[in-house]
């Protein structure tokens, strides 16, 4: 179990980490600049480095190795984070340079979070551990960091400031290193490893390639990958879009959104919870599919509604429980279907295209919005949600939903999960 007590602490401590990262360094600027513009600035080089590093870090955690390039960024993330306050004390930090120092707290976080997320089913070799459990418990740090995480943040920051919760911050990825070295071995990935590599010595770009053919190539990867690519515009848009305008239409305010949200958000960690203590003996296609309409259609169809707004918290509670148990079987899925040499490419380029989407399409939603209104579009919403839930549920994707039969006891290596 010390392997995926490593994991999970390590985890906990670095998207603390970022979380704080990504409300003190704006509030910093916005103290110090009054500027807005300058914060949207500071927002887009950090987030902007960190997705790009995430996309394309994927051939160096497979040759370098996740857990030396998890050590490796994370303390230069603190390095840059704890250069920011003595540089602004002394008067040598004009805003080129902060950019400078968010661009490299990006290109550090993004690679610290793929790492550790990769390194999964090699911990539940090394731990002896089921991969669902594993990944059910990095699936509740996960929501955690997401719901806890950014009110914890907040309360760093009007407690301490903007400065000191830097120095926080820089502390926590100091520890998360910390963590993964005396708690992860330095062959942690060679456990779950078997046969050359057929890759070796090739250059960058082509074990890039390899990683996309790896997930593209494969028909249920790429059934999955498209359904949560759409799955993941409807929810930011809804989330990011939809949701305030109906907080608004209905005179709610922004009160309203946060407590939508946080229902959604704490019935999530449950449902990871769940996933963790019974995941390995639900039906896996079946669990998969019911969590996927359950989490999805319901709760932007009561937004359509006009009903009280307790029976849209309702809604959203029981919807959260269903978004919990998706990602730790998503992920051990795709772990049992990458080859072991390839897991870093390979969940790099999961994350980047089931991302890719998002942005992209929040334009023409807006526009859609402003012209038909908030409810019909989230009437659409649902609709290209569960069609896009139906792509694997039928077919040879749905037949690789289902857990290995041979699967024992104990997590087996990646290469016999395949």
């Amino acid at each position: 179990m010390r392997p995926v007590v490593g994991l999970v602490a390590a985890q906990a401590l670095a998207y603390t980490g970022t979380r704080l990262a990504m409300i003190a360094i704006p509030w910093f600027v916005l103290e110090t600049t009054g500027s807005p513009t300058h914060m949207g600035l500071v927002t887009l080089f950090e987030l902007g480095s960190y997705t790009l590093a995430r996309l394309f870090v994927g051939p160096l955690l497979d040759r370098v190795g996740q857990r030396a390039v998890s050590i490796r960024v994370d303390l230069l993330a603190a390095t840059a984070l704890a250069t920011v306050p003595p540089l602004f004390s002394a008067g040598l930090l004009p805003f080129p340079v902060l950019l400078v120092l968010v661009t490299v707290i990006g290109l550090a976080t993004g690679p610290s979070e793929a790492a550790k997320v990769s390194l999964s089913p090699f911990v539940a070799v090394a731990g002896g551990v089921r991969l669902e459990r594993v990944t059910g418990l990095t699936g509740t740090v996960d929501r955690l960091s997401m719901t806890v995480g950014p009110i914890a943040a907040g309360a760093v920051v009007a407690a301490l400031g903007a400065l000191t919760a830097l120095y926080v911050n820089a502390a926590l990825m100091v520890l998360a290193a910390l963590v993964t070295a005396l708690l992860l071995r330095r062959d942690v990935e060679v456990a779950g490893r078997s046969g050359a590599d057929p890759e070796e010595g090739d250059g960058y770009l082509v074990r890039l390639h390899a990683g996309w053919r790896a997930v593209w190539g494969d028909l249920p990867l790429r059934a999955l990958v498209t359904m949560i690519m759409v799955t993941n515009i409807v929810d930011v848009a809804v989330m990011s879009l939809a949701l305030p305008v109906w907080a608004a239409e209905r005179g709610w305010g922004p009160q309203a959104v946060g407590l939508v949200a946080g229902a959604l958000g704490a019935t999530s960690v449950l449902g990871s919870l769940v996933a963790v203590w019974i995941g390995h003996r639900l039906p896996r296609r079946a669990t998969f599919l019911a969590a996927m309409v359950l989490s999805g259609p319901p709760r932007f169809l009561v937004l359509a509604l006009d009903v009280p707004l307790w029976v849209v918290l309702a809604v959203w509670a029981v919807s959260g429980v269903g978004g919990g148990l998706i990602n730790p079987i998503l992920s051990a899925v795709i772990f049992e279907r990458l080859p072991p040499r390839m897991v870093g490419r390979g969940m790099s380029m999961v994350g980047a295209l089931t991302r890719i989407g998002a942005p992209v399409a929040a334009p023409g939603i807006g526009v859609a919005i402003g012209l038909f209104g908030v409810s019909p579009v989230l009437v659409a919403g649902a609709a290209l949600y569960l069609a896009a839930v139906c792509l694997p549920a039928f077919g040879r994707t749905a037949t690789e939903l289902e857990r290995p039969p041979e699967e024992p006891e104990t997590a087996q290596p990646p290469d016999q999960l395949a």
